[in-house]
């Protein structure tokens, strides 16, 4: 559900959101409240908070070589913003697709030799994704394309650490070309 600043935040305060839940989603909210003895608003963000959390544990635990997150992030860039939905093996079936259509198209170069990644290698991290962790990564790509679009300069900064300032664990991966 989309959220809305509320129009009377004081200078100095954290902002406030109003946002509407599904029904299910409210009671359930409700339920977590009386058990934590506070205010559902309290704890609705209390919740957000923890997925975030969440987000960025799993995400940790997702380690990618530069080339192979660069890979990864053409893959997923032709979305317009990435779909919130929790789903096994999104991340994976998006790659493995991508592979496939390129190494039937004769005239495309396979995204080992433009990346110079080890594919299946790539398709097995991506395969064992849990379904939080690949929605961490699909946020995390696509926080990392904003923010690259909105840099200028040949190079768009180093990318390990663009990568990492999103939250991505970036490994060496020696055998890959620079």
């Amino acid at each position: 559900m989309p959220a809305a600043r509320t129009q009377n935040e004081k200078p100095g305060r954290t902002p406030r959101l109003a946002v509407a839940l599904h029904d299910s989603t409210r009671s359930w909210v409700d339920q977590v409240a009386v058990w934590m003895s506070q205010p559902p608003a309290a704890t609705a963000a209390s919740l957000i908070d923890i997925l975030a959390d969440l987000l960025r544990i799993e995400l940790r635990r997702v380690p990618l070589s530069i080339a192979e997150a660069d890979a990864v992030s053409n893959i997923l860039g032709n979305a317009p913003r990435p779909d919130l939905t929790v789903s096994a093996m999104r991340v994976f079936v998006e790659a493995s697709e991508a592979f496939d259509v390129a190494h039937q198209i004769s005239s495309q170069a396979s995204y080992a030799a433009i990346f110079g990644i080890d594919e299946n290698s790539l398709l097995e991290k991506l395969r064992r994704l849990t379904p939080t962790a690949d929605l961490a990564l699909r946020l995390a790509l696509a926080q990392g394309r904003q923010q690259q679009s909105k840099k200028t300069g040949p190079d768009n900064a180093d990318a390990a650490d663009h990568y990492r300032a999103t939250g991505i664990t970036i490994i060496d991966n020696p055998g890959e070309k620079p």
